[in-house]
């Protein structure tokens, strides 16, 4: 099991920030006004916050697969606890934005996905599976030989990417207003 789970954790982890990455790089813009609209950075560290995070996760993304493709256990290892690190990041921001009432895009990605607890939980599973992509790097390397296994791991990565990837998007219900006291989902 731990030899289809920690390359399948390692892939969805890097196909995540390089999905990140591309999408800061489409729209530029998306990151920036979404923190301008979160009001809790002062104003003056908007601009290096909105540099810092797309070239984090290019750095990290390009650095995982260098490392998976190296075959270099402890690089990858690295990686994941680093990208553990900065998806921990973004779940304890984005929760804090939430608990103080303020709202807005996520600033996740080039389309306007909307801040909310399904956001937050995404950024917490991708945090997860760094964790354990970070525990089980031993098994995520050297990289299957065997065809077939590759072909199951590459497909459940780009499956799980993409589901997490929209996963925010797919659950947002604009009909749906909580009532006073409601607790949105993983917000509480």
């Amino acid at each position: 099991m731990t030899t289809f789970l920690a390359p399948v954790a390692v892939g969805i982890v890097l196909g995540s920030l390089l999905t990140g990455f591309a999408s800061h790089v489409a729209a530029p813009s998306a990151l920036r006004d979404a923190l301008r609209q979160h009001r809790t950075l002062p104003r003056r560290a908007v601009p290096p916050v909105t540099l810092a995070v797309p070239v984090a996760e290019g750095v990290l993304g390009l650095a995982g697969l260098v490392a998976l493709f190296g075959g270099s256990r402890t690089g990858v290892t690295v990686v994941m606890a680093a990208s553990a690190a900065l998806f921990g990041t973004y779940t304890g921001y984005l929760r804090h934005v939430l608990a103080s009432g303020r709202g807005g895009p996520c600033g996740c990605s080039r389309s306007d996905v909307p801040l909310s607890g399904w956001a937050v939980g995404r950024a917490f599973t991708y945090a997860l599976l760094a964790v354990a992509g970070a525990l089980l790097a031993q098994a995520a390397v050297p990289l299957l030989t065997d065809p077939a296994e590759l072909a199951t791991v590459l497909l459940a990565v780009a499956t799980f990417t993409a589901l997490l990837w929209y996963w925010p998007l797919a659950l947002h219900n604009p009909a749906h207003h909580p009532a006073e006291g409601d607790a949105a989902p993983w917000t509480s």
